[in-house]
């Protein structure tokens, strides 16, 4: 969690110290994930992402051409619903830090669309797999939870593409869906790797 609130301050400084720049724009995004991993037998779980991002202008490249960055706190993860019996969550907290180009089209002064795409790093922070449900009650089973990332766990890394599209009102707000495919294995020797669909809401200044 240092780790997340440093980086995100650090971000936020410089980004504060290029504000003057005319095709900088920064600010803060949150919304919603819904997560999964990609081999079968799990199911999607909800999760949030938080944090900052900014846009830089590439008017050299070609006008509404951007480049979009972002320091967020994501939970992602799975889970196996067994009913009443058992269930499992998976539930990984990442830092993740998205490189994005993009294209912005302005369909007037107050509204334009848009969107991305490119390689997203995330390192995993913290988090648990917890194990619940009457089965479990019944074994009087203790400590029920245990953490999610370790030697025989979760890898801590992750790699993957981010796609997102979306509106913007007014050069300030936006709305945006997004879907991340991670392209390498979560779990060593699984072939299992983290896929995240996110619905986000930004405000920029």
């Amino acid at each position: 969690m240092k780790r997340f609130f440093a980086s995100v301050v650090i971000l936020a400084a410089s980004l504060s110290g290029l504000h003057a720049q005319d095709n900088l724009k920064w600010g803060a995004t949150i919304g919603m994930n819904s997560s999964n991993f990609s081999i079968t037998g799990f199911d999607s779980k909800v999760g949030f992402h938080a944090g900052v991002k900014a846009e830089v202008g590439l008017p050299q490249v070609s006008d509404g051409v951007y480049l979009d960055l972002g320091a967020l706190l994501t939970l992602k993860g799975a889970k196996i619903d067994g009913g009443s019996a058992a269930s499992i969550k998976f539930n990984p907290y990442y830092l993740e830090v998205p490189v994005h180009i993009g294209y912005k089209y302005a369909v007037n002064e107050n509204f334009a669309i848009f969107g991305n795409a490119g390689p997203y790093l995330a390192v995993g922070l913290f988090g648990k797999a917890k194990v619940e449900g009457d089965l479990i009650d019944e074994l009087d089973v203790e400590g029920n939870s245990t953490n999610v990332f370790g030697d025989d766990a979760m890898s801590r890394f992750d790699l993957g593409l981010g796609l997102k599209a979306g509106v913007e009102f007014n050069q300030k707000f936006q709305i945006a869906i997004g879907y991340d495919w991670g392209m390498i294995e979560n779990i060593k020797d699984s072939g299992n790797k983290n896929r995240n669909l996110m619905l986000s809401l930004s405000c920029l200044f």
